[in-house]
């Protein structure tokens, strides 16, 4: 029987392997309605909604063409001003101007030697990010996202 490792886990944004994650995380919360009744004893539920969530951890690093997959996700979420003095960028700034560009493909898999291995596929909304730096350490980008709707694609 296989186990499975943190050497066979990856992160796709926007269908692009990001190299450089050292770690995922993805919970699903399932809310309940106690539908018990007045005259009956015992407690019966019903789910009501779904809430998925998840976090990574994205080390910083520069390639040859002088990108790194941790800005991928930081100008998600950190962006410059405008230029307006008093006004703050705008989520939407640079993009279509429209909700779903805030929105983003977040691919969460293990590969487990199949052609697409195990993954969760989810839109999400990236809510935070944090960066770290540290005395022998390497600089470091913690990411939390928010799903919406439901997975667009699930083979675990």
């Amino acid at each position: 029987m296989p186990f499975f490792t943190g050497t066979k886990g990856s992160l796709l944004l926007e269908g692009n392997t990001i190299a450089s994650v050292q770690n995922w995380t993805v919970s699903t919360t399932v809310s309940v309605l106690n539908t018990r009744t007045l005259s009956e004893s015992d407690d019966f539920f019903e789910p009501d909604s779904r809430n998925t969530s998840g976090s990574c951890r994205v080390l910083y690093y520069r390639d040859e063409s002088n990108l790194n997959n941790a800005s991928t996700f930081i100008n998600k979420v950190i962006k410059a001003r405008d230029g307006s003095p008093g006004q703050g960028a705008s989520l939407l700034q640079g993009d279509q101007n429209t909700p779903n560009e805030v929105r983003s493909s977040l691919r969460l898999k293990v590969d487990d030697g199949s052609a697409d291995g195990l993954y969760i596929e989810l839109r999400v909304i990236i809510t935070n990010v944090t960066l770290t730096m540290s005395v022998g350490e390497i600089f470091a980008a913690d990411i939390a996202f928010q799903g919406c709707g439901a997975p667009t694609f699930v083979n675990i």
